[in-house]
C-alpha cells in the first residue's frame, strides 16, 4: 500500500475538503525547509524543475502527515474513514474468511476419511477372524473324516477250495475275498494310503 496520498485519497482517508487539504499543502510547500516538507511530494527542487519545464505535477501526502494534523475526524469523516480504511483490511478479511472456511471444509474430510478408515480396519479384522473359525472348522472336519475311513487293509489271499478238501464248498473260508473298491466322494480324500 502507498505510503503517499493524492489529495482526493487524503479526503477520503481523513473526511476533510479538498480545500482544507490543499491549505495544509500551501503552507508547508512554501517555506523549502519547513520541518514537515519531507512528507509532501514532490521535493521542492523537483517542483521547481518542473514548473520551469512547464510539466504538470500531482501533490502526494503523506499518511503520517495526515494522521499528525487530522487525528480527531468529525463526525461525518469517522463514517467514511472506516470504509476507506478498511476497504483494503476487507479484502484481507475476505480472504482470510475462505481460507477458514477451505481448512474446516479439508477438517471434516480428514474426520470422514479417518471414520472411513476406522471401519475399513474393523472390517478385516472380523474378516481376518472368520477365516481363522474357518481353518479351524475345516481342520476338525479333516480330523473326523480321517477318523471314520477305515484303515486299509492288505489284499486278501485267495484260496482254492479243492484243495482244503472239505467238500461242501460253501463255507466262508473257500469263497474268494471281494478286492477292495475305490472309495467314492470326500472320503477318497482324506482318507490315508
Amino acid at each position: 500500500m502507498d505510503q503517499h496520498l493524492t489529495v482526493t485519497e487524503a479526503r477520503k482517508l481523513t473526511g476533510k475538503s479538498d480545500s482544507t487539504i490543499k491549505r495544509m499543502i500551501r503552507e508547508v510547500t512554501a517555506d523549502p525547509k519547513h520541518s514537515e516538507r519531507s512528507f509532501i511530494l514532490p521535493s521542492h527542487e523537483e517542483v521547481e524543475r518542473r514548473k520551469a519545464a512547464g510539466e504538470p505535477y500531482v501533490w502526494k501526502i503523506d499518511r503520517e502527515l495526515l494522521r499528525r494534523r487530522f487525528d480527531a475526524p468529525e463526525p461525518e469523516a469517522a463514517d467514511d474513514a472506516p470504509t476507506a480504511s478498511t476497504s483494503g483490511g476487507g479484502e484481507h478479511d475476505v480472504v482470510l474468511q475462505v481460507l477458514r472456511e477451505q481448512l474446516k471444509s479439508k477438517d471434516e474430510q480428514l474426520r470422514t476419511l479417518e471414520t472411513q478408515l476406522d471401519r475399513k480396519d474393523e472390517q478385516i479384522s472380523n474378516l481376518n477372524e472368520r477365516m481363522r473359525e474357518s481353518n479351524v472348522l475345516m481342520k476338525e472336519l479333516q480330523q473326523r473324516l480321517a477318523i471314520a475311513a477305515p484303515a486299509k487293509s492288505s489284499p486278501a489271499e485267495v484260496i482254492d477250495a479243492k484243495e482244503q478238501g472239505s467238500g461242501t464248498g460253501t463255507s466262508k473260508e473257500s469263497t474268494p475275498a471281494k478286492q477292495a473298491q475305490p472309495k467314492k466322494g470326500l472320503s477318497r480324500w482324506f482318507t490315508l494310503r
